[in-house]
């Protein structure tokens, strides 16, 4: 199973599109909103099922703010994020994920990428494509399951 994680776009989804536009054998997109239209229409133009939530600028849309759902036995968490000061700390959104028995939890919100393991959880921020923070590059994130096992590369765009 392999997917591609992004999120943070803000309509700029050029990039985005370039990017999967190179690759093959993808089986799902993961969007973690901030615009949930984006996450859409990559979907569309790869021909690749997504799951996407709404971020803090999708304002007006009654579409979830999080997902949770089971991958090849792993239980993922899709969220934006700002619901759980992401910004400020993983404190909270480790709570939800106890909470809803997560193995793997997807945010974005701060623009950062990151990917961690904290209690046992993996946390994955895959960044902004379009709009980074701190960096001179976008990000977005492929995350690859084989098996019994779950390999995750953050993916810097030039």
């Amino acid at each position: 199973m392999r997917i591609v994680v992004c999120g943070d776009t803000h309509g700029r989804i050029n990039m985005m599109k370039a990017e999967l536009g190179k690759m093959e054998g993808v089986d799902l997109l993961l969007h973690t909103g901030d615009f949930y239209k984006d996450g859409l229409e990559l979907a569309r133009f790869s021909g690749v099922h997504a799951r996407v939530v709404v971020g803090n600028c999708d304002i007006g849309m009654s579409e979830p703010a999080e997902d949770l759902f089971e991958i090849e036995g792993y239980r993922f968490l899709l969220t934006h994020g700002h619901l759980y000061r992401v910004k400020n700390h993983l404190i909270s959104l480790k709570l939800r994920a106890k909470e809803t028995g997560a193995d793997v939890v997807v945010f974005g919100h701060t623009h950062e990428p990151g990917w961690e393991k904290i209690e046992g959880i993996w946390f994955l921020n895959p960044g902004s494509a379009s709009l980074p923070r701190l960096h001179q590059y976008g990000t977005y994130a492929l995350v690859e399951i084989d098996q019994d096992r779950i390999t995750t590369r953050l993916v810097k765009i030039r």
